[in-house]
């Protein structure tokens, strides 16, 4: 198959990498003119820039020119392999037809002419990995004639030093798990072969996040502190409760014992750094994190008025979040004092 994996990110690099072993891939910048002056940041040429090893380095008078394709490195956690992933401009990419495009911006982030050259390009199959309430909606009414699907990254990734990226997947896990049309799904498993994504239901692929985005987003109250999030597990694990209620109608005891047992495992058996890992890279995406926090308490809301409305027909005032998800609603407005400082 051919894939295209829209934002040059380390999601995007190191799912490219593990998906090149069997398919054409490329990853694509989220901008729709890499060689804009809006993308002439330090951070982001380097993403453009040709990867080679450090002694023979390109200098600026002898990089490629920006409508060449540039491989960016990839390397695996525990591992010697390292694979270049090419990283293009749209225009490359709309010159010729892909079966599949990875969404690893949000589709209603995504700029006029990206998405333009999205549409133009009318793959078959458009999976995004955002899973913010609505954001599949979105994606639906942007791109009518693709089959959304939502994929949900079953590996951790990171940027390292210049334009190189690492990732840890865990033992016998897919690149993604893949949720939406059963048919659509089945058919794009078949052609990937085995072990890049699987099939799950839509209320398992949301559970995940429901359960540790609560974490994440105490992580970024606690200004990245890993030390001040162990501390302080008990709202999260609240949150965490009421986010999985939201999402799968099933209420489930959590304990904050039961969460640090949990982080307890993590550092044991993850071969990386994870609160570093983690409060660098969930800095990056708190106004997501937020949405997400939101996205459930709307859930909540909208799954007791219709309970409500069952119940009793004639009451007309719904009840209030702070009795719905009290810990959902504190942690989502002590993040947005931070998001909007």
């Amino acid at each position: 198959m051919k894939v295209v994996f829209q934002g040059a990110g380390a999601i995007g690099a190191a799912a490219a990498a593990l998906f090149g072993r069997r398919h054409e891939t490329v990853v694509v910048s989220r901008s729709a003119n890499p060689g804009s002056e809006a993308l002439n940041s330090p951070d982001t040429v380097r993403l453009q820039d040709t990867v080679r090893p450090q002694s023979s380095a390109p200098t600026r008078d002898t990089a490629r020119p920006r409508d060449a394709a540039y491989p960016r490195r990839v390397g695996s956690t525990g591992r010697e392999t390292v694979r270049r992933v090419p990283v293009v401009d749209w225009a490359t990419v709309s010159s010729s037809s892909w079966d599949l495009v990875v969404l690893t911006t949000r589709p209603g982030d995504l700029d006029e002419p990206v998405a333009a050259s999205i549409s133009g390009a009318r793959p078959s199959i458009i999976a995004i990995t955002s899973q913010v309430d609505g954001d599949r909606d979105i994606a639906v009414s942007m791109f009518p004639e693709s089959e959304i699907l939502v994929f949900s990254p079953a590996l951790l990734s990171e940027r390292t030093t210049g334009r190189n990226v690492r990732y840890w997947q865990p033992p016998a896990m897919p690149v993604f798990m893949a949720s939406g049309c059963r048919d659509a799904v089945r058919r794009l498993r078949r052609e990937l072969g085995g072990g890049l994504i699987v099939a799950v239901p839509a209320a398992l692929l949301s559970a995940p996040p429901a359960v540790f985005i609560p974490y994440v987003a105490e992580l970024s109250v606690r200004e990245g502190s890993w030390t001040a999030l162990r501390t302080h597990l008990r709202r999260p694990t609240q949150a965490s409760a009421e986010a999985v209620h939201a999402v799968t109608g099933v209420r489930i005891p959590m304990s904050a014992r039961g969460a640090g047992l949990v982080l307890d495992a993590l550092e044991l058996f993850v071969p990386i750094d994870v609160g570093e890992y983690a409060g660098r890279h969930f800095a990056r995406h708190e106004g997501q994190t937020l949405d997400m926090l939101n996205g459930w308490a709307g859930q909540m809301a909208r799954r007791a008025a219709r309970r409500d409305s069952q119940r009793n027909p004639k009451r007309n005032a719904a009840p209030a979040l702070a009795e719905l998800a009290p810990a959902l609603g504190e942690l989502a407005q002590a993040l947005r004092l931070r998001v909007t400082r």
